[in-house]
Formats: C-alpha cells, sequence, structure tokens
C-alpha cells in the first residue's frame, strides 16, 4: 500500500503539472535537457522581440526616407522650372519659396524620431539632433558614423539604422573648374555632362588642369601630358564648348589655364539654403540664376541618389527580418516540441493509469480493512 500510494502521489503530480519529473534527483539526464531546451527556448522569444522591434525601427526609416526622397524629387522639378530663360523676378522668389518649404520639411524628416525620443540618423548619438541649425543659417551635421545593430537569431546580427553622416552629409555636390588666367570665364551650359566628365577624369594624385590654346579662330584643350581632349571653332562671343562646360575668353588672350576643381560634399540642407539665398538676391542675373539652378539639380540628384541606395539597404533588411522571424519561430516550435516528447506527459495516458492505480489502491485497503477487522472466531469458522 505505502508503494501504490507513492505511485499515487506521483502520478497525481504528473497530471497536476503536466511535467514527467520536477527535479533531477527524479531524473538527472531529462532535466539536464530540460534546462537546456529551456534556455534555448527562451533565446529565439528574445530573439522575436529583438526582431519585431527591428522591423518596427527600419519600417519607420523607410517611411522617412521615402519622404526625404519625394521632397528631394519635388525640388528638382521645381528647379528644372526655373531654368526656361523666362523667369523674372517674381518667378525666381516663387521658386525661392518653394525651395524654402522643401528646405525646412527635409530638416524636420531628417529629424525623424522614434516613439521613445531617440534620433534615427544621429548613429550612436541618438539622444542628439541629426542636423541641427547654427545662428547664420549653417545646417550642421551632429551624428557620429555609427550604425545600432540586433541580435536577431543565434547568427544573424541586423543593422537597425543609418547615420546622417553617411547618408545626407557626404552626398557630392556639382563639381566645379576655376580659371587660371586673367580674363578667361567659366560657365556650364550642361551641369550633368560636365561632372560627368569631371567625376572620370579628376585624379587627386595628378595635374588637374586644362589648358586651352587659341590660334586664329580655331582652339585645342589639352589635357595631362599634352592629351588632346578637344579642338575646333571659336565661338563668335570668343567662348570655348567643352564637355557642358563654357570658356569664355577676353580679346588678346590666346592661352588659358582652367583648374578642375576637388570634389566637395555637403548636405542638401546647405545646398538648398544656397541656391535659395542665389534666386533672392536681385543683383543676380536671370542667367546666372540659371546657372545655378543646372548646378542645384546635379546636386540634388546627388543626394537623392545616395537616399535611394539607402532605401534599397533598408529594404533588404526588412525582407531579411521576415525570413529570420519565420526560422526563429519554425526553431522554436521545433525546440518545444522537443522539451514536450523529452520532459512533458500524456495526460490521458497519466488519467488513465491515475484511474488504475486508484482502484488498485481501493482494493488494497479493502482487502487490509478485512483482513485486520476478522476475530479468531471467523477464522475458526
Amino acid at each position: 500500500m505505502q508503494e501504490s500510494n507513492s505511485r499515487l502521489e506521483t502520478l497525481n503530480r504528473q497530471y497536476n503539472t503536466g511535467a514527467k519529473f520536477v527535479k533531477a534527483s527524479e531524473n538527472p539526464t531529462g532535466m539536464g535537457t530540460r534546462l537546456r531546451l529551456d534556455s534555448e527556448i527562451a533565446s529565439y522569444q528574445q530573439y522575436s522581440v529583438n526582431a519585431g522591434l527591428a522591423s518596427d525601427q527600419l519600417s519607420l526609416e523607410e517611411t522617412a526616407l521615402s519622404s526625404i526622397y519625394e521632397s528631394m524629387l519635388h525640388a528638382v522639378t521645381s528647379m528644372q522650372a526655373g531654368v526656361n530663360g523666362t523667369y523674372d523676378q517674381a518667378n525666381f522668389n516663387t521658386v525661392a519659396q518653394d525651395l524654402e518649404e522643401v528646405r525646412d520639411m527635409l530638416f524636420n524628416l531628417m529629424n525623424t524620431k522614434t516613439a521613445g525620443g531617440e534620433y534615427i540618423f544621429s548613429g550612436n548619438q541618438s539622444l542628439i539632433p541629426a542636423f541641427s541649425k547654427t545662428s547664420d543659417g549653417e545646417y550642421i551635421c551632429n551624428a557620429d558614423g555609427g550604425q545600432r545593430q540586433v541580435k536577431v537569431s543565434p547568427s544573424v546580427t541586423l543593422t537597425t539604422s543609418d547615420s546622417a553622416l553617411s547618408v545626407f552629409e557626404k552626398a557630392q555636390i556639382c563639381r566645379t573648374a576655376t580659371p587660371g588666367t586673367a580674363g578667361t570665364a567659366v560657365s556650364y551650359d550642361n551641369s550633368d555632362e560636365f561632372n560627368s566628365f569631371v567625376n572620370g577624369y579628376y585624379d587627386v594624385y595628378q595635374n588637374n588642369d586644362l589648358n586651352i590654346s587659341v590660334t586664329g579662330n580655331t582652339y585645342t584643350i589639352t589635357g595631362r601630358g599634352g592629351t588632346v581632349l578637344q579642338n575646333g571653332t571659336v565661338s563668335d562671343d570668343g567662348s570655348v564648348s567643352f564637355k557642358g562646360m563654357k570658356i569664355t575668353l577676353d580679346n588678346g588672350v590666346n592661352n588659358a589655364v582652367v583648374s578642375l576643381d576637388p570634389p566637395a560634399n555637403d548636405n542638401v540642407l546647405n545646398t538648398l539654403t544656397s541656391i535659395i539665398d542665389v534666386l533672392r538676391d536681385e543683383s543676380v542675373t536671370a542667367y546666372d540664376k540659371g546657372q545655378i539652378l543646372r548646378m542645384g539639380q546635379v546636386s540634388l540628384n546627388s543626394a537623392k541618389e545616395n537616399v535611394n541606395l539607402t532605401l534599397g539597404h533598408v529594404g533588404a533588411r526588412l525582407s531579411n527580418i521576415d525570413s529570420v522571424i519565420s526560422s526563429n519561430n519554425a526553431l522554436s516550435d521545433i525546440k518545444t516540441e522537443v522539451r514536450a516528447n523529452e520532459c512533458e506527459v500524456d495526460v490521458y495516458e497519466v488519467v488513465s493509469e491515475l484511474l488504475q492505480e486508484q482502484n488498485a489502491l481501493n482494493v488494497a485497503r479493502q482487502t487490509f480493512s478485512s483482513i485486520h477487522g476478522s476475530t479468531l472466531f471467523d477464522y475458526i469458522h
């Protein structure tokens, strides 16, 4: 009966807890397996939480970047309208007002914050705005180059943010050239073509001067090593067109040098501010305003391309998160099933055994009671 009581107690505990054992002494190997599986399942649950938070963060960044891209696209369209040669000062003021509104919107979007108040584009300094404006109107990038990361599976660590330093601050502005000879001026008929040429030709370790030689009404342009880059006829206004750049020579200037300027980067906020200031300056000619707008389009397109590339990276990370979450859930389910098989009882089987054990115990108690209640007379009889 004592053995039966002990067995019944074990079955009752298994029925109430659903566990085959609760002490290591009952099943040392099984308890070790259970502790290991508990730890692994808890890890996958935490990975799922991490992945969910990463997904929310990246979705917020994707939304902000998409809005930034659309705003830049609007600015480029607005600038395109301003180079048609028919705009007066009132029209330029309208374009300037439009670009100012775009700039202010971009400033707010670049300082997008999470629900917890962290700036998503500030790198590791998430409590500091990515951009701030100085008293003289310049926009300063405060972000470091850090990217926040989170572990979303045993083997996958995912980047959950991008720094304004790489996305917005390092946008290449339109390439330029500087006359090195008195009586020489440069302007840009096609900033896209000129920008493309300089990006391909410029070499920081070599001479980047263009030499213009005029004989009569013909000219020759040579580059480094005396290589002839172009020759042709000088225009009636004394200008030479080369790769989207217009080089104007005063009368009597037969030899000139134009130096290609080193590449320069700036954020789109300062680029727009410079354009706005020129458009509102009534002392600047309509032609020069058109030049600024053409160059501004090149700078904005460069900045826009940086944003578009980052958007692609964010989209790829979001896609990876979906795959990781599915994988984590599948692995967690497998571990949970293994734990159930190793450490949990079959309730129906336990109930059946429990009933059998209770019946056996009842019979044993009745037999014990019957024997101990008999008298000597009953025995002799």
